[in-house]
């Protein structure tokens, strides 16, 4: 597929949800906004198969046809996240058959994505769509299915898939039951057929196998889609998928239930739909995470499918934060943003998940902000658009490691992302800009690799990691990794698992904390770059500044490392809260505990010393990002996430502000207003 030559900017459109025809109005209106891309289709089978077997394309020729008139690009989702009602009454089994039994019809994605009645349908509208679309001169490409989720399906079918992957997996059922530690409250299994229903197990190993299987259902169901476009599809036409996130009032983590590297593999650009906070709470650092999951699975841009205008009531922007964060996605390498949706729903359960034009339809104020950051960008676009990132650090993520926390959590009020946006927020407001990698990716190119609560991991990832280490890499290794191999069995020795000489150090014990305190050593070598410490901290070293220890620690015995922090208790303060060793070329440091980020901040930035990372002198509320655009200059995006006006002192190569067309020099003294940002392409 030939690259994306225009940037995309646009939104969801739906003319079947609108109280009255008024189509050309609204591409009017988006093509007065700059808009060129609609994303259509992918919510409305009932609208287009209304009975079984009969096909009504009314509403997407008329939409395909207004979109050639003012020439704006479309991407055709396949409809088959929201099933039809009649499809549901005709097969009752397609419904997801879950811990409390069957589910009801009414909410998106509550099927069986392995049912055979399912698929055969979804097949049919699939194959119907496309002949209606794929020769249409306004289609660049096709979003497959939307958010895809398994509904934790658990029909007996679906099982009896599962099973039959075991048995496969593991001919002799005997290396079964060791591998899983069945004989544990006689739950051993002697015979296939006596496999008991996967929702009453109380394996976690068990349980993590099944999880896993429902991912890999997800990731063949969409590869079986893309097959089938791909039948049709034009060359010039692209199969993206709009990827999601695990939710806490907006997009937090890793998504547990897709494994989306191996889903995005069938696809040619990766998508992602990013919905953060907004107000006082805007940060940048869930945009930051969004755009480093997205780029990750492709290795490259990605598009921004979904993200708010308006959205959710909490989320309504300040003046000038929707300009914002549309440079925000654009500076992290998104090719496209794009809004869910055009206009406010008028009944059911988005209805105050409110779009670009609010529930009377007419352009206010948050039309006129995105019509003028459009028209601002749009001369610079060829300077903005795929950003290639070259940056030093990766955090690695992994799905398995997320389920097994889910089945053995460390505490009550921590889970698996929410260490990795622990980590990956502090990276963000340091300005420590970072990759997500995968434990099948080379961690080579890295000079620093950061691995948070990596808690299944076989022997050979882990023999990745030392020997990248050995190699002349510089790790930072997270509490509660190196626990348990792939299906979730605890290792039965010494902790870290084959890792212990790396770090230098281990621990056979570990407790939730209560009053324990963190300090840094004062051996230490001295810290070359500011740090955005905690209000308390008075200290540029704060050597005998207390950080909280919280929700876990482990207790530490150093073998060959140095201590660089201990814990202030008194009875864990002999043990070691944070080490650092020398192993071969390179380095490793162990952090035992969960503490605040003004200590994270602290090792971080250390490790940046050691591994030769230089720093921005910047920190948050000012973040820097930073690329190199289509013309091999480097750009340098400098934002302000604050009601604050920020005064910074330049200290790069001298460049051009892109956005005031002005020349701007090191060493130069600059003020970036609140919800500002300046765009500097260096000379």
């Amino acid at each position: 597929m030939p690259p994306i030559k225009d940037f995309l900017y646009g939104a969801a459109y739906y003319e079947e949800y609108m109280p009255y025809e008024r189509t050309e109005t609204d591409f009017r209106l988006m093509k007065e906004a700059g808009m060129n891309v609609i994303r259509i289709a992918e919510s409305t089978w009932s609208t287009w198969e209304p009975e079984d077997g009969r096909f009504d394309f009314a509403h997407l020729q008329h939409m395909l046809s207004c979109a050639l008139q003012y020439d704006i690009k479309v991407i055709v989702g396949t409809p088959t996240y929201a099933i039809p009602a009649w499809l549901s009454n005709k097969y009752p089994d397609i419904m997801s058959y879950g811990p409390d039994g069957r589910a009801l019809y009414g909410h998106r994605q509550l099927f069986d994505i392995t049912n055979p009645d399912y698929l055969r349908h979804a097949e049919r509208i699939i194959r119907r769509l496309m002949e209606e679309v794929k020769d249409h001169p306004a289609v660049i490409g096709y979003q497959l299915d939307n958010e895809t989720r398994s509904a934790g399906a658990a029909s007996p079918d679906t099982q009896k898939i599962f099973v039959a992957q075991l048995k496969q997996k593991y001919p002799d059922i005997n290396e079964f039951n060791r591998e899983f530690g069945l004989d544990y409250w006689s739950n051993r299994i002697d015979r296939w057929e006596d496999f008991p229903d996967i929702r009453g197990t109380i394996n976690g190993s068990l349980s993590a196998a099944y999880k896993r299987f429902l991912r890999e259902c997800i990731t063949n169901f969409l590869h079986w889609q893309a097959g089938i476009i791909n039948e049709y599809k034009r060359e010039d036409q692209f199969i993206t998928h709009n990827f999601d996130y695990s939710w806490d009032n907006a997009s937090i983590g890793i998504q547990p239930e897709v494994d989306q590297l191996s889903a995005a593999e069938c696809m040619d650009i990766a998508g992602c739909d990013i919905y953060h906070p907004m107000q006082d709470r805007l940060d940048g650092a869930t945009i930051a995470f969004g755009g480093a999951v997205a780029r990750s699975l492709k290795k490259t841009n990605y598009l921004v499918l979904e993200t708010q205008s308006q959205g959710n009531t909490r989320w309504l922007p300040y003046p000038g934060q929707l300009r914002l964060c549309a440079y925000s996605h654009i500076a992290n390498g998104a090719n496209s943003v794009m809004y869910w949706n055009w206009h406010s729903i008028h009944n059911a359960i988005e209805s105050y998940w409110k779009g670009i034009l609010s529930h009377d339809l007419t352009p206010h104020d948050t039309y006129y902000e995105l019509q003028s950051f459009r028209k601002e960008m749009l001369p610079i676009e060829s300077h903005l658009k795929s950003l290639y990132k070259d940056n030093k650090t990766a955090i690695l993520v992994d799905n398995a490691s997320l389920t097994g926390l889910d089945e053995f959590p460390i505490s009550d009020q921590l889970n698996y992302n929410e260490i990795l946006r622990h980590v990956f927020d502090t990276c963000h407001k340091m300005n420590l800009e970072c990759d997500l990698v995968y434990k099948s990716d080379s961690f080579d190119r890295y000079q620093l690799l950061i691995v948070p609560a990596l808690y299944s991991a076989s022997n050979a990832v882990l023999e990745n990691i030392r020997h990248y280490v050995e190699n002349g890499g510089h790790l930072l290794l997270g509490f509660k990794s190196a626990f348990s191999d792939d299906e979730i069995k605890i290792y039965p020795d010494a902790q870290p698992h084959h890792l212990t000489e790396c770090i230098g150090a281990t621990y056979d014990r570990f407790t939730i904390p209560e009053h324990v305190g963190l300090t840094f050593t004062d051996n230490l070598p001295a810290l070359n770059h500011t740090v955005h410490l905690s209000q308390n901290d008075t200290s540029k070293n704060s050597y005998m500044t207390q950080y909280k220890v919280s929700e876990w620690m482990e207790l530490v015995t150093p073998t060959t490392a140095k201590v660089w922090a201990d814990y202030v208790h008194p009875y864990w303060g002999e043990y070691a809260a944070v080490t650092h060793n020398s192993y071969g070329k390179g380095t490793a440091t162990y952090v035992a505990c969960h503490t605040e980020q003004a200590a994270l901040q602290i090792i971080l930035s250390r490790i940046c010393d050691i591994a030769g990372i230089m720093l921005p002198a910047y920190h948050f509320p000012i973040i820097v990002k930073c690329g190199t655009n289509e013309y091999n200059k480097t750009l340098q995006y400098i934002l302000n996430y604050s009601s604050q006006p920020q005064d910074i002192t330049y200290n790069d190569k001298d460049g051009m502000d892109l956005l005031t067309k002005t020349s701007i020099h090191s060493g130069e003294a600059v003020t970036i207003k609140p919800w500002d940002l300046m765009i500097v392409e260096e000379l």
